[in-house]
Parts: structure tokens; C-alpha cells; sequence
């Protein structure tokens, strides 16, 4: 069975009035597909940002990478 492993994400967009803009998010998945679908949602819903983010709907630019886990002691 997999488990959940933790994803870095980040996203760029660029918006009309600040430019180039970048955000780093922490997302969970049993999968990369899934961890960056959870990082979205959470970009898109935040209502606190929403209008900061509204130029981000047009183009956006996601990477992300599993962490690696500590060895076990």
C-alpha cells in the first residue's frame, strides 16, 4: 500500500501590475499528480489572496519534487 509522502511545490505566475510572482507551498499525496492537485486547490481557494492570485488563472508554471526523509537512527 503506498503511503503519503510530503512535496514541495512551487508556482510562478506573472501578474499584470507586480510582475513575475512566486510562491512556495508544502503539499501531501500518495502521489506527485495528487500532492501538486492539493498545492492548487489551496492556491486558487485562498480567499485571503484571491485577488493577488487572479492573474495566475491565465498561466501558471508548477514544479515540484518529493522530500527526501531523514535516515532512520
Amino acid at each position: 500500500m503506498a503511503g503519503r509522502y510530503t512535496y514541495r511545490v512551487i508556482v510562478k505566475w506573472n501578474d499584470r501590475k507586480w510582475g513575475p510572482q512566486m510562491l512556495k507551498l508544502a503539499a501531501e499525496g500518495t502521489s506527485i499528480r495528487r500532492a501538486i492537485s492539493n498545492a492548487l486547490l489551496g492556491f486558487f481557494s485562498d480567499k485571503s489572496r484571491r485577488p493577488e492570485r487572479r492573474d495566475a488563472h491565465a498561466e501558471i508554471e508548477v514544479r515540484a519534487w518529493r522530500e527526501r526523509k531523514a535516515p532512520a537512527k
